[in-house]
């Protein structure tokens, strides 16, 4: 069974202390597992997803803002999850679940209401599920078939001659006829890749049900052989065509399961799976949506406008582009907002409440260049920020107002939440 930790987590060797505890911020893994997870720590393309340091002499290793998960090369599996809000790891596993399933051009869009409520099981089981429910649905249909020319050495002709190997071939054999024909049949790139990914699956340990229902799919497989070159087998299987449409969304999973793909490169031979998205995407993606959804009635929204730079023109050209997350407009003004995956603090605010003052340069420009008389940061709601902060003047006519977002909450609710503080202004 996998072990569950929260972003911002630390990771101990077992070995280090007496009858040690899992909790949703530590967790205490073997000492080949931590070996394995020291070495990536110190891969250069991994230190954004873990830090290490040691604390009285012990070592230890901190999760970053990374979340998803992760399988070491002894088997070991991780996830790490969303802190924010959640409490436990079914909360923060339906939060991150819920980011997924927006994320576009990816296959996570597969995840529906059903999965949201199954958050007990582990994540990667969870991906494992929406792989053969996608897969149960092709197989009602009919397993997919494409004529494939063979090349055969037979007694018999069928199909045509191969006139250049026949005539080198009959220098030993001339009974023999080496030919070629197209056989409709279901051994195809994309039906090989599906078989091979169901292998690995199994090899892998899940709850009965989900290792039956494996099962079950990999006998409808029997006529189909396995990959020998499963780069072009990939390869073929990804060209567009009628078949293609059909098995679009299992090939994307199956690149998922079979190469691991992440938001993240990673480097090392100490890692079989990483599934990793950085949280601070997620979070600008999955708001981002929302808006588009639920305020497109009363203004044009850019999500990721790229439309102005900080300098206009330097050498004859504008420097320094500008990105803000969302932009909202209609005939009478304009609103400017940028989400931030930081976790702050009303309680503090000697200590700004931890806002980075970066983050409000970086926003008092966007103000500036949109002229934008309101702007938003958003930051995750937490324990410590249930509420918007204080009104921020920059000046006389732009104001800047600091909003909670509550992942764990209803999306209507927290929307609005946010269409009440247009309707005050």
């Amino acid at each position: 069974m996998p072990q569950t930790i929260s972003e911002f987590g630390i990771i101990k060797k077992a070995s280090d202390y007496d009858l040690p505890d899992d909790t949703f911020s530590e967790i205490f893994v073997s000492d080949k597992t931590f070996l394995s997870l020291k070495s990536l720590a110190f891969s250069g393309a991994n230190d954004l997803i873990f830090s290490y340091l040691t604390q009285k002499g012990k070592e230890q290793i901190r999760v970053k803002n990374y979340v998803g998960l992760i399988q070491t090369s002894n088997g070991k599996q991780i996830e790490i999850l969303p802190k924010s809000t959640a409490n436990s790891p079914k909360e923060a596993r339906k939060i991150l679940l819920k980011m997924l399933r927006v994320l576009p051009n990816s296959p996570y869009q597969s995840l529906s209401n059903t999965f949201l409520e199954v958050c007990h099981l582990p994540l990667f089981e969870i991906f494992v599920n929406v792989f053969l429910q996608e897969l149960e649905k092709l197989l009602s249909q009919g397993l997919g078939r494409n004529f494939e020319q063979q090349e055969l050495d037979e007694v018999f002709v069928k199909g045509k001659i191969l006139i250049a190997e026949n005539i080198r071939r009959n220098v030993i054999n001339k009974e023999r006829f080496y030919i070629a024909y197209d056989e409709f049949k279901a051994d195809i790139p994309a039906n090989r890749i599906l078989k091979y990914c169901l292998q690995i699956l199994y090899s892998q340990y899940f709850n009965s049900k989900t290792q039956q229902r494996i099962s079950k799919n990999m006998s409808v497989f029997e006529e189909v052989s396995l990959p020998t070159n499963i780069d072009q087998d990939l390869k073929q299987s990804m060209l567009k065509n009628p078949l293609f449409v059909r098995y679009e969304k299992l090939l994307n999973w199956a690149n998922v399961f079979i190469k691991g793909h992440s938001f993240l490169p990673f480097a090392g031979n100490n890692l079989q799976l990483g599934l990793l998205f950085p949280m601070e995407i997620l979070f600008e993606n999955y708001v981002g949506k929302l808006f588009k959804k639920n305020f497109a009635d009363s203004f044009q929204i850019t999500l990721q406008d790229k439309a102005k730079y900080l300098i206009d023109s330097h050498l004859e050209k504008p420097k320094f582009r500008l990105i803000p997350d969302i932009v909202l407009q209609n005939d009478k003004q304009t609103f400017v907002f940028d989400t931030k995956w930081k976790l702050i603090n009303a309680t503090k605010p000697k200590q700004n409440y931890g806002i980075e003052q970066s983050d409000l340069y970086q926003i008092y420009a966007y103000g500036k260049k949109y002229k934008a008389k309101q702007l938003f940061l958003i930051y995750p709601a937490n324990e410590n920020f249930k509420t918007p902060l204080q009104v921020f003047d920059y000046e006389a006519d732009m104001s800047l107002q600091i909003l909670p977002f509550d992942l764990s909450g209803e999306v209507k609710i927290e929307i609005e939440k946010i269409k009440q503080i247009f309707k005050a202004s």
